[in-house]
């Protein structure tokens, strides 16, 4: 799967979680007692939101990864949300309490908050990789809210139902995008899957592609989420279900604007040596080495290929 369809399936999921939040938060809002609090509609609604954007993209990332889906990692993920929704929500109405004149910029902001509290919890899970990403779904989260609270805040009086349902859908369609989007915009250059003698590789993870920004920290290898004893991420971050890559096989980082590519500290012996492969450029790697525009990294019977952006890697 290229970038450009993981944005249209994070969209699509998100999207879709929108809309599930709201319908599940018109049901329950409809088994309250008329006249009890104001806050729990709209603290209610953003816990929703939260909670299934949280859940359902991280099932998504982990398919598009190659992995089976981790239901610790959709329970941690769908937990975040709904505490980002809840701690969102509960900011709504003060917000709208200091801004008693202005009801749709109050509306708008509100969005924009929660979709920005959403996006950091999303964004959090690749905190290990680069911190920056955790600003990525910030940002990203507050577009996907500002789509939201334009739309909601128009046109609740002419069509409240349709423009809650609306929000709901541009606001999740929003944060995932988002999420998804910046490392793609901000990024220094792509590695991609060449070719592998192995066909769970193809079968599995065929045409993927992997976002790659100065500062960021990759863990290549063959570990699947299923052996991992973290309880948001992956210890592996570019998963080749290769049987002669090593568990934890190589890393791909970015400092000071070039990137490197060498061996993981597990496989560092003279026997790791021996026993797996990784070559660049046909030449085997046993410390770190820089990598050029189109490089080719062969890890066991894969072929990876980094492909910087223009003026980037280039000597």
């Amino acid at each position: 799967m290229s970038l450009n369809q993981r944005l249209y399936f994070m969209s699509l999921v998100g999207a879709t979680a929108g809309v599930a939040a709201w319908a599940l938060q018109a049901v329950l809002l409809s088994l309250i007692p008329a006249g009890s609090y104001a806050w729990i509609p709209v603290v209610t609604a953003s816990a929703l939101l939260g909670g299934l954007i949280g859940g359902l993209s991280i099932s998504f990332d982990d398919r598009w990864s190659g992995n089976r889906i981790q239901g610790r990692w959709v329970a941690t993920g769908t937990s975040i949300g709904i505490a980002a929704g809840c701690l969102s929500g509960a900011l709504h109405l003060p917000l709208r309490t200091a801004l008693p004149g202005a009801l749709t910029l109050s509306v708008v902001l509100s969005w924009i908050l929660s979709g920005a509290l959403i996006g950091v919890g999303l964004g959090g899970r690749w905190f290990s990789v680069n911190r920056s990403r955790v600003a990525h779904g910030m940002m990203g989260g507050m577009a996907g809210g500002f789509l939201g609270g334009v739309i909601f805040g128009t046109m609740s009086d002419l069509v409240p139902d349709v423009s809650q349902a609306l929000a709901f859908a541009l606001t999740g369609a929003g944060i995932c995008f988002g999420v998804a989007f910046a490392p793609i915009l901000f990024r220094d250059a792509v590695v991609r899957l060449v070719a592998s003698g192995d066909a769970r590789v193809s079968s599995k993870i065929g045409g993927r592609e992997w976002e790659i920004q100065d500062g960021d920290s990759f863990v290549i290898g063959s570990e699947s989420a299923d052996m991992s004893t973290t309880s948001y991420g992956r210890n592996v971050d570019i998963y080749l279900p290769d049987a002669s890559v090593a568990p934890r096989h190589a890393r791909l980082y970015g400092k000071s604007g070039r990137f490197y590519v060498t061996r993981h500290p597990d496989i560092m012996s003279e026997a790791g040596v021996r026993r797996f492969v990784l070559r660049l450029q046909g030449h085997s790697v046993t410390a770190p080495r820089e990598l050029v525009d189109e490089s080719l990294i062969i890890l066991g019977r894969t072929t990876l290929m980094f492909a910087a952006k223009k003026g980037k890697g280039e000597k």
